[in-house]
């Protein structure tokens, strides 16, 4: 798995409910949950996409960070324009450098959470580099 990886969710903007509570379910088992922002700042820092809200989780117990928002923004701006058929996108984000770094439990943390997605899932973008 690389450092920062992109993936498109084939669904609609509105199996958002349907995507939320499977990642949840999985993330319960774990006794965690993800976070769903409107924070001016944050929803600034993805200008010049547009955004109500998206939702996020941070598991320092893996290194990990992903955020979940639609393809589609308010402005009808498309994230990933080449796959409109993905209604949402999940970006990840894996800190080589974290104390709590392990690869193998890392990587099946991240997978895990796709797998619990049941949706068609495709690699989009992914580099060992910041995005973009």
């Amino acid at each position: 798995m690389k450092k920062h990886t992109i993936y498109g969710i084939k669904s609609s903007a509105k199996d958002e409910k349907i995507i939320v509570q499977r990642v949840n379910d999985y993330l319960k088992t774990l006794d965690r949950t993800m976070s769903k922002t409107k924070s001016k700042s944050m929803l600034e820092a993805r200008l010049p996409f547009v955004l109500k809200y998206f939702y996020w989780n941070l598991n320092k117990g893996t290194g990990t960070w992903f955020e979940l928002f639609r393809n589609e923004d308010i402005e009808g701006k498309y994230y990933n324009n080449s796959n409109k058929e993905c209604g949402w996108i999940l970006k990840t984000r894996i800190d080589l450098t974290h104390p709590c770094y392990e690869k193998n439990k890392t990587e099946n943390f991240l997978l895990d959470i796709l797998k619990s997605i049941e949706f068609e899932i495709i690699t989009i973008k992914e580099s060992d580099t910041d995005l973009e």
